[in-house]
């Protein structure tokens, strides 16, 4: 199992949709992690992918992950 990162979970599982891919973490959001197996065709594509300057997410999903009792108010 190799660690991958969210946008190229999402780039493996479109271009190999039976590649087996889990997370750790399910419940707790901020401490997940992905991993990839080690199949040849999966690993010719990621070795591709990241030597192309890897894959942007573009969507950003979720909140600021900030703690909103200390979070400054900025007044317009």
């Amino acid at each position: 199992m190799i660690a991958i990162t969210k946008a190229e979970k999402d780039a493996i599982s479109a271009q190999f949709p039976n590649a087996h891919i889990v997370r750790t973490m399910k419940q707790k959001s901020k401490r997940h992690r992905y991993y990839c197996e080690e199949s040849k065709p999966v690993m010719r594509y990621l070795n591709r992918v990241r030597s192309n300057g890897g894959v942007t997410n573009k969507s950003r999903e979720g909140g600021d992950h900030t703690n909103r009792k200390n979070a400054k108010r900025v007044t317009a």
